[in-house]
Order: structure tokens, then sequence, then C-alpha cells
């Protein structure tokens, strides 16, 4: 006390040694006492046998009581060092709970530097003791500071409670979801809208109930400032204990005071807990007239409307796309009109869906262009981007539907947030959407009680509420039940005949041909084929487009040179028979159009300097149907009709057609068996 500068002169017993008077000046003592050795009366025992009466026992305990807490208004003293304990917990875990926010938030930086120096500053903090700490803050950091010591340990304990809270909120945060996100972000939200309303409430879940017990553990661990400085609980009844030289009521009540203090403390916690967990708070909606009949669902589908010459709502140019092991985006261009609804066909892989994310820009593109309503999406600010996603609206396939509210408040939070509609005319418009959704009885339920089916019918009804002039659906039925696909497709046929402009990925051929105006078949990382869907269904003018709709299954083989590996290349031809279940005349056919015109009749004739023939087997996906295709670039020539005889009658032999065609310095032979 007297280094620190917090006192001018101390008394007490302490005894004086050479080395403390090296370093203070110690008065002269006026008196020197010795050490006193206390006993208990002789008579104890008698006085104990006493009081074995009952009205012996409760004397003494009446008098106890009057000693420790009426005399010299003891209680007064409790209840000072109570307010104190009280004023401690309270304040630290409010500023606690605030800095730690802030921690999280910087841990959670894109600047490394940052988040690298916030990380340090949590595990050092956790690995100091808390008594070690609120030590070091009183007696070196504060030490010469006029700040009151309760101050100081308000400041030590929110440090410590901080650190703590930093890291339950970085895990709640992570627990949420990252659909959530994205949902947020599709709809124009932006980041500060989207953590307090979406994303805060539904991490608060994960983290109050361990906020909840680390919460207590601090409360109790208040007790030592009283060792240090602080007169608070402990140390009150600490004195009062050695004023009277009695432990029981003194402790009793500490004890107690304490786990009231916690057990308060601990329910008020957990009514917010309850306020904001959805399925124990009440399903109302203040502030809405709710008496409004719901526009009439018209059952009624049209079928696309052709769009010629219209307005271009986007453009994409030279659109690129990698990640780390993979391109799927390689050189993407097209132009959609306003009022189009594209379906977006190809195999897995090859981008479909990391076009939609990229026109949104939920993927950022490495090169090229992207404009919607005539402005860029790529390298503009987030308020931008915002107000044009606004006018664009995403179903996604996993629904993202946000868990912690309920369908209609799914509905009407975009346009109270983003719109600026009041919430009635919100609610009204989002039960019409509901009603034509056929879901207008679930609009009180949340999320986890509804089926697929009706998760994604919500997430459509979600997306139209935002009035949107373009809608992006990502394989809105590839998380569906088989049984649940068709009421969803339904509700997407009946917008498609209401202007809307629509982008499709979809596996579901025939909805794709029967609810589009056009069909980008994606493959390679481009569009490999676009057109009307009778022509890209029934007419495909590439090889690739015709395997993927006619679900054939396919196997390529390219020859560079006279001398390659035909052992190798015939096993090859033999596992993809083997692989598509062909009987072994199936297998063999292949083998004997590989062997006989391949090998025997093409090769040949092929310069040795330019030899480059490909060989492409393909069946259906029941096997009923097979077909051979052979390719090379040169002059005309027909092995069919100027190839060995032999050779022909065997590769030709029990097929159902044999064709050449020759164009653009191109020979390619058709076999169908």
């Amino acid at each position: 006390m007297l280094g620190s500068g917090r006192a001018d002169i101390v008394s007490g017993a302490i005894s004086i040694t050479d080395e403390r008077k090296q370093s203070i000046d110690f008065a002269t003592s006026h008196y020197t006492g010795g050490t006193v050795l206390i006993v208990r009366a002789e008579d104890l025992g008698q006085e104990t046998a006493n009081s074995e009466d009952g009205e012996g026992f409760w004397q003494g305990l009446s008098d106890s009581f009057y000693k420790n807490f009426i005399e010299e208004a003891r209680w007064k003293m409790i209840l000072s060092g109570l307010g104190v304990t009280f004023v401690i917990a309270v304040c630290s875990a409010l500023f606690g709970t605030i800095l730690g926010l802030g921690l999280c938030l910087l841990r959670r930086s894109h600047n490394r530097v940052l988040s690298g120096a916030t990380a340090t500053f949590i595990r050092l903090i956790q690995g100091i003791p808390v008594l070690v700490l609120l030590m070091v803050l009183f007696y070196v950091v504060f030490a010469r500071t006029q700040l009151d010591g309760i101050v100081v340990f308000i400041i030590g304990f929110s440090v410590n409670f901080a650190v703590y809270v930093s890291e339950m909120i970085r895990t709640g945060i992570n627990a949420v979801d990252s659909g959530q996100w994205e949902a947020a972000s599709a709809m124009g939200f932006g980041g500060c809208k989207t953590f307090t309303k979406i994303i805060a409430p539904q991490a608060a879940r994960h983290v109050l109930p361990v906020y909840k017990g680390e919460f207590i553990s601090m409360v109790k661990m208040t007790s030592v400032v009283g060792y240090i400085a602080v007169q608070d609980l402990t140390k009150v009844t600490d004195l009062i204990r050695s004023c009277t030289f009695e432990a029981f009521f003194p402790l009793i009540l500490t004890a107690v005071l304490y786990f009231l203090l916690a057990w308060c403390l601990t329910l008020l916690l957990g009514l917010v807990e309850r306020r904001i967990d959805p399925h124990r708070r009440r399903r109302e909606l203040r502030g809405i007239n709710r008496e409004l009949e719901p526009a009439p669902q018209d059952g009624a589908e049209e079928g696309p409307k052709p769009v010629q010459g219209g307005e271009a709502v986007i453009t994409i140019s030279h659109l690129k796309k990698v990640f780390p092991n993979i391109t799927p985006l390689k050189d993407v261009n097209a132009v959609i009109q306003k009022g189009e609804v594209i379906s977006i066909i190809g195999p897995s892989g090859t981008g479909k869906s990391t076009l939609l994310r990229c026109i949104n820009r939920l993927e950022t593109p490495m090169e090229g262009q992207i404009e919607v309503f005539g402005q860029p999406v790529t390298g503009v600010k987030p308020a931008k981007l915002s107000a044009v996603r606004r006018r664009m609206g995403m179903v996604f396939q996993s629904f993202n539907l946000f868990a912690h509210l309920t369908v209609i408040e799914n509905i009407m939070l975009g346009p109270v947030e983003l719109l600026g509609c009041t919430r009635q005319q919100a609610y009204e418009r989002g039960m019409r959407l509901l009603a034509s959704v056929g879901l207008a009885e679930k609009a009180l339920n949340y999320p986890d009680e509804l089926s697929g089916g009706q998760k994604q019918r919500v997430a459509i009804a979600r997306t139209l509420g935002m009035q949107p002039e373009i809608v992006l659906f990502d394989e809105p039925t590839s998380a569906l039940d088989p049984t649940m696909v068709g009421e969803v497709l339904a509700v997407i046929r009946s917008l498609a005949g209401q202007g809307l402009t629509m982008l499709i990925v979809t596996h579901e051929m025939k909805f794709a041909r029967d609810v589009s105006t056009r069909v980008f078949y994606m493959d390679q990382g481009v569009i490999y084929e676009e057109g009307a869907p009778e022509q890209v269904f029934e007419h495909p003018r590439t090889d690739r487009c015709r395997a993927f709709v006619q679900r054939l299954k396919t196997f390529h083989l390219d020859i560079s040179s006279k001398a390659f590996d035909f052992i190798g290349a015939a096993a090859d031809i033999d596992r993809f028979a083997r692989r598509q279940l062909l009987g072994a005349q199936q297998s063999l056919k292949y083998q004997q159009i590989f062997e006989e015109l391949c090998v025997t009749s093409i090769l040949p004739v092929l310069p040795d300097d330019a030899c480059s023939l490909s060989f492409d087997a393909l069946c259906s996906e029941d096997g009923s149907t097979c077909e051979a295709t052979i390719r090379w670039q040169g002059e005309d020539f027909d092995p069919l009709s100027q190839g060995d005889a032999l050779s022909v009658t065997l590769a030709v032999s029990r097929t159902k057609s044999s064709t050449h065609v020759y164009a653009d310095g191109i020979n390619t032979v058709t076999i169908v068996f």
C-alpha cells in the first residue's frame, strides 16, 4: 500500500526485519507486545451440556444472530457488501459482453494482422489466473492513479469475461449455417443488417446456454476482490466473523446470498433464452390485422410466353471462375432478355450453379463482366450491389429459410427492412403469396415444422415477396424427395406465364422442355449449346448435348499415333461395356468396330505425320441402343465402301444402321446397333 502510494501511513502488527528496513522508514514503536495464547474456559463443557435442552439451544442461536447482524447495525455492512458484489458482477458482465463482441468481430476480420493480434490477446488473458490479473491491474497498472478499487476490478473482470465471451460468440456464429448469410445477401441485406436481424438471433440460441454457466462462474469469482482491497460481500462477512469470533451465521449467510444472487441472474438470463427460442415464444404478429382474407389461389397454368427482341436484363461477357482444384467457368457469354425463362442443363460439375452465384455475386468472378439492368455487378461497392440484388431474387436448393422466424415473418422481413413497407402491407402481400403456393395455413409455423417441398415453396414465396424482376432458381428440386418435386415444379410453372425473367438450373428434363423459352446446355466451362427447347431436346447440334438429353452413357478415345497401345485401348472399351452392364454381344460389337474399321481400314490410309482419330462409344441407360462414332481429319474416305471388305462385313454385321459423312474436311462414321 505504501509502495503504490495508496496510503501515507500504515499501522499494524508487522515484524520489523532488516530487509524491510531497507525499503520502509518505520516509525519508532511506542509499544511492544507479545504473543497471546487463547484457550477455552475449563467450564465450557458444562455450559455445553446445560445448553442441550431446547431453550438453551434456541437462546444461544438467537444471541448469535443478534451479535452477528443486529448489534452495531452489522446488517447494513452486509447490504453494502452485497451491493458492491452486485455492481462488480453486473457491470463486468455488461462491459465484458460488449467487449467480447468487439473481440469476436476483430477475430473474424479479413485483416490477418488484426485477427492474429486479437487471437494472441485472447490466448494471453486466458492463460493468466484471474487473481493474478486483478493484482497486476490493482498494484501495477493502476497503482499510481486515484481510480477506485471497484472500477479497477470491474475492468479486470470485464477483460477476463470478454475473452471467453468472444470465443462463445464466435462459436455461435460459426454454428449458424452459411446459407443464412447467402440468403440474406441475395435479398439485398447489408452486412450489418444481416448480422443483427438474422445471424445474431440464431447465434444467441447457441451462445446463451454456455454464457449462463460462464456468467455464474464470474459472479462467484468476484469473491476474491475482498482479499485485495474492496469491501465486498465476502470481505464484510469475514470482518463480522473476526469481530464476533463466530463462523456459522456469517459463512452460511455468504453462501445463501451468493446462491440467491446467482439464481436470480440465471433466472433473468433464462427468460431471455426462452424469449429468443422460436419454439417457446408465442406465435403472434403484434400490430397486424389478421382478418384479411387472402386472395384465392388461381390454379390455372399458362405456358411460357416467347420473347423476341426484348430488353436485355442480364449480359455476361467472357466470364471465368477458378477454384483451387477446378475451373467451372472458362469463357461464358450470354444475353438474357426481359421475360425469358431459361433452363440451364448439363452434367454435374459443369458450372451451372456457379454461373447463377456469379450473377448474384455470391461468388466473385476471376475475369469477365456481368451487367444486370445495365449496371455492372463486378467490381462495384456493396451498396450498389445490394440495390441490384433487391430486384433479383434467388431460390436455393437447400431452402435457406431463416430458422428463427415463422413462415410469414420470413416473407415479411425483406419488404419491411429493405423496401420500406409497413408490417401490415408486408403481411397482406405475404399471405397472398402463401395462398398462391398453397401454404396459407402454415403462416405461423417455423421452417423446421415443414416438409422439404413446403420449405421450397415458402422460399419461392419469400423471394417473390421482394417483387423481383429476375428470379434465379438454383436446382430447386435437387434436395427434395421425389414425391415432393411435383408440387415445387407446379409453382415454378405457374410463374413462367407471369412475365418474370427466370434462370432455372435443373435436372428435370421434361420440366425444362415444357417451361422454357430457351435452354442453355453447359459443359466444359462454357455454354456448349443453346437454343429453343424443341431444338435442344429433339435436334441437338453437338454430340455432348445429344448424349446428355438422351441420357446416353459415353466413352471417348483419342488416337494420335499409329503405334498406339492397342491392347490398352481394347481393354478400356471392354471396361466401359462392363460398367454399363452391356451384354457380351454388345461388348464384342464395340471391339469389332474399333478393330476392323479404326485399326484395319482407317489408320493405314492416314499420313504418319498427321494421324488424328477419335472413337466414341455411346449407349442408352437401359443398354437397348448402342452407337459407335469414328472421326478423323483428312481427305474424303468412306471405309464402309472403300475399306477392306471382310473387315467392313465384320464391323457392320448385326447393326441397325451405318453411315459415312464428310463435311469441312472431317470424316464421320456412325454405326448404330
